[in-house]
C-alpha cells in the first residue's frame, strides 16, 4: 500500500480510539499526526452525534467528512454541512411500545436534525449523557409522526432489548437494528450501516485506488470491517467482529490505533 497517496483509516470511537476515560491517548494522537504527515487520510465512524464528536475532531484537526449515527449521516467537521443523511418513520404502534419501554426504565433516545430527545429521564440516560458529553432535550409528542435519524435504546439488562427487538421485527417496518454495545440497541433507517456509509464516503472522496483500513470493537462495526480492504478488530472486540476481521490488533487501552498506524507506515516503506 502507498500511504503517501491512497490510505484512508476510519476508526470507531468508543472501545477503539478512546480510552475508558473517553480520551484520545497521546500515543494515538501522535500516530494519527504521523499518518497524515505521510499523506494518509483519517476520520471517524461512530454512533455519536456532531456535538458528541466535536471535541475529538478539534483535537485531531479533522478535515475529512465523519460517519455519524452509525452510518445514517455523514457530516463535515469544518463546515458542519450534512453531506448524506437517511431517515426512517416509525408506525404509531411501535412508538407506543417504545414510550412504554421508556416508562419501564429503558432509556429511549430519539435523534433528529442533530438533536437528541428523551421521553423519560433516568440514571441510565444520565450515564450515557455524561459519556457522550451531550444533554437530551424533552421529547415533543409531534416527533412520533416525523422522519427521524435513529433511535437508541439502552437497558440495564440486554434481555429487555431482545424483547423489544422482537416487537420491532413483528411490525414489519423497514429498518436496521444493531447492537453497538451489549445493552445498546440501535434502530436505523433501512439499508443503513457504517459499511454503507463508508462506501458512500469513498464515493465522495473520488480518489482512485484508495486503500481503506477500518478499526472497530463491536457489532455495529461489522459492516465497515467487511467493507474495508483491511478490516481490523481490537483485542477487546466482540468475538464475531474478531472472526470477521482480517486481523486483530492490541486492546484499545494499549493505543490500538497507534499500533495499526505503525503497521500501515511500516508496510508502506
Amino acid at each position: 500500500m502507498d500511504v503517501k497517496k491512497t490510505t484512508l483509516l476510519v476508526t470507531d470511537l468508543d472501545g477503539t480510539l478512546l480510552t475508558r476515560n473517553q480520551e484520545i491517548s497521546p500515543e494515538n494522537q501522535q500516530a494519527i499526526k504521523r499518518l497524515k504527515e505521510r499523506g494518509g487520510m483519517f476520520t471517524f465512524a461512530t454512533g455519536r452525534t456532531e456535538e458528541a464528536v466535536a471535541p475529538f475532531a478539534r483535537q485531531l484537526s479533522l478535515e475529512l467528512p465523519m460517519i455519524l449515527y452509525n452510518g445514517a449521516r455523514i457530516s463535515h467537521p469544518l463546515t458542519g454541512a450534512v453531506l448524506y443523511e437517511a431517515t426512517l418513520t416509525l408506525p404509531g404502534g411501535l412508538w407506543k411500545e417504545l414510550l412504554r419501554a421508556a416508562s419501564d426504565g429503558v432509556a429511549v433516545l430519539v435523534y433528529k436534525d442533530g438533536d437528541v430527545y428523551a421521553p423519560e429521564r433516568s440514571e441510565l440516560l444520565e450515564r450515557h449523557e455524561q459519556k457522550d458529553g451531550v444533554r437530551c432535550k424533552p421529547f415533543p409528542p409531534e416527533l412520533t409522526g416525523q422522519p427521524i435519524t435513529k433511535i437508541l435504546l439502552i437497558a440495564e439488562l440486554p434481555e429487555c432489548l431482545k424483547a423489544l427487538e422482537e416487537k420491532i421485527a413483528i411490525t414489519g417496518i423497514a429498518c436496521e437494528t444493531v447492537y453497538s454495545e451489549s445493552n445498546y440497541l440501535e434502530i436505523l433507517p433501512p439499508r443503513v450501516s457504517k459499511g454503507t456509509a463508508l462506501a458512500e464516503l469513498v464515493r465522495m472522496l473520488q480518489i482512485q485506488e484508495l486503500f481503506v483500513v477500518t478499526v472497530g470493537d463491536n457489532l455495529n462495526d461489522l459492516t465497515m470491517v467487511k467493507e474495508a480492504d483491511l478490516g481490523v478488530a481490537v483485542a477487546n472486540a466482540h468475538p464475531l467482529l474478531k472472526e470477521a476481521a482480517d486481523t486483530v490488533t492490541v486492546h484499545h487501552e494499549e493505543h490500538a490505533i497507534a499500533a495499526v498506524i505503525d503497521r500501515i507506515l511500516k508496510e508502506a516503506n
